[in-house]
């Protein structure tokens, strides 16, 4: 009996509970919950969505990375590379030898001859007539203008040995044989002339203390006087560009007229231009 008494009050007890609870609010849910509502259009029925819980979400700080600040090390200032010249050894363009229009090697023939009062080689005629043919004057070159021949050592004083030997010969600017006048306008053609065919020729007056007139030696004469060979390569010479006449204060002068012709055959016998070369002394 007890028993079944004590049951009925714990029944009793458990039904008076269950109408007197109550189911409190989640503390944490989110306002936007009771938002949640979806309306069934076609029913009308609300229906409450389950209530969604915030989910605790702990918040982190951030520490941004410093922005990354372009380090650059500047390169080096860029100096211009200095130019390096190389040292090339260039060999002086050799100059093309054309040789002037009627050149002509005289022979080898020493027979000495007289013309006039003048003794000379067949060698040095031979050129005289050469030159003839190229002096169309009336100077006779190779006759009566020829006032002084080869081989004749003491004969001029004033010729200082140039005469001694073969080869030198000289010739008169006057107008022979009909007067005594100087052509002037013959002189420098008598000694293109000459130098065409060969000769060393210069004009001469009272500036060297003689009587007007041409000199000449003929290039490469075999038996010309040492004093003869040095007009030709000496220091006053004709292939160093001046006028062969020795001077007191040994500074050489140019000639008057004419240049200087150089054929192939003086080549071969080893003369040259030697202008620019350093004067030998006297």
């Amino acid at each position: 009996m007890v028993s079944s008494l004590v049951l009925m009050m714990l029944s009793m007890a458990c039904s008076l509970q269950a109408e007197g609870q109550t189911i409190p609010t989640e503390k944490n849910a989110s306002l936007t919950d009771a938002s949640l509502v979806n309306t069934n259009l076609s029913g009308g029925t609300a229906i409450a969505a389950a209530p969604q819980h915030a989910t605790s979400t702990s918040t982190r700080t951030f520490t941004p990375f410093p922005s990354p600040t372009a380090s650059i090390t500047p390169s080096p200032s860029l100096t211009q590379a200095p130019t390096i010249t190389a040292a090339v050894n260039i060999a002086p363009i050799a100059t093309v030898f054309t040789e002037p229009t009627g050149c002509m090697k005289p022979p080898d023939d020493y027979t000495q001859i007289q013309i006039g009062n003048a003794t000379l080689n067949a060698r040095t005629y031979w050129m005289l007539q050469h030159a003839q043919q190229f002096y169309s004057g009336t100077i006779p070159i190779t006759g009566e203008a020829i006032t002084q021949g080869s081989y004749n050592p003491g004969g001029v004083g004033a010729s200082f040995g140039t005469h001694d030997g073969g080869g030198a010969v000289d010739i008169s600017v006057r107008n022979l044989p009909y007067d005594w006048t100087i052509k002037w306008d013959d002189i420098p053609l008598i000694i293109n002339a000459l130098q065409l065919a060969g000769f060393a020729a210069w004009y001469r007056d009272e500036r060297e203390n003689l009587p007007p007139h041409i000199h000449a030696i003929a290039i490469g004469d075999a038996e010309l006087s040492p004093a003869a060979q040095l007009q030709l390569t000496g220091r006053y010479g004709y292939f160093r560009g001046y006028d062969g006449f020795p001077r007191e204060d040994g500074i050489p002068l140019l000639p008057r007229y004419g240049g200087m012709v150089i054929c192939q055959w003086m080549l071969d016998m080893g003369y040259y231009d030697m202008r620019g070369e350093p004067l030998p002394a006297e």
